[in-house]
């Protein structure tokens, strides 16, 4: 078998890296790393706890920068992102982020998915209602707290919390969305209501995702990535890494034999 097996995606690629590392002081966390995701697809990075996975997707929207050294290209509309000049909060705008725990603002519905438009300049409320609708609609939200906008978020179970994330995000109309284990906390209902939300998500948004669930991964995502010990040993299909993988290692933990 190959030692690695990295494919480049004959779609359209949205967001790529080029010998990405980062390093935590003098540890080197992620090795050099070259990976291409596709446009209106769905990746799911997958590994072992410490195998460097969700260090490589923090990195993608610039969420490492004060922790640690990253180096190597972040190419986002043929711009290398990864350049002290970039604004890193314009960037957060194309390229959102949703949590492994929901954490949704002590304010209300409304408020969640309005601030950041508000902050960043629409006071027509008219426009306002129209992106909180559109955006809890898209995150398979809206028919369940439509008549609940004014009250608090936090009194919305665990899973309606994580789908208002995803809304909170969606609503800067971003090109990507990156997921850090986003139903690691959920119960397996509202984790199976968050995956038929991301697959319905995939027409208008790249998405890339961190996942423990091999099920998941393989039920959700169009791409899979094996990480461990911070290197990419397998990027291909979803459905080649999981049922022919061309690297021992991989094979080894799809098949529940480490990790």
């Amino acid at each position: 078998m190959k030692d690695y097996n990295i494919v480049t995606p004959k779609e359209e690629i949205r967001i790529s890296t080029k010998d990405l590392s980062v390093k935590y002081g003098d540890k080197l966390a992620l090795h050099p790393t070259t990976l291409a995701f596709p446009r209106h697809q769905i990746t799911a990075l997958i590994g072992a706890s410490g195998s460097g996975k969700s260090t490589y997707l923090r990195s993608l929207n610039r969420m490492n920068d004060k922790i640690a050294t990253v180096e190597g290209q972040i190419l986002f509309e043929n711009v290398d992102v990864n350049q002290p000049k970039i604004n890193v909060f314009e960037l957060r705008k194309h390229i959102g982020m949703v949590f492994q725990r929901p954490n949704p603002f002590a304010k209300t519905i409304y408020e969640n998915i309005a601030y950041a438009p508000r902050y960043h300049g629409i006071k027509d409320k008219r426009q306002l209602d129209e992106i909180v609708e559109k955006s809890l609609r898209q995150a398979a939200l809206w028919n369940e707290v439509k008549d609940d906008l004014n009250k608090s978020a936090l009194a919305l179970s665990g899973g309606q919390q994580q789908r208002l994330c995803i809304a909170r995000a969606i609503a800067m109309k971003p090109s990507i969305l990156l997921l850090d284990e986003p139903a690691s906390a959920l119960d397996p209902i509202s984790t199976g209501v968050l995956e038929e939300t991301l697959v319905e998500l995939k027409k208008n948004y790249t998405m890339i995702m961190v996942t423990h669930n091999m099920q998941q991964a393989t039920r959700v995502s169009d791409y899979t990535a094996f990480f461990q010990l911070g290197k990419v040993y397998e990027y291909d299909k979803t459905v080649n890494v999981f049922t022919n993988p061309q690297v021992k290692l991989t094979q080894d933990y799809v098949e529940g034999r480490f990790g």
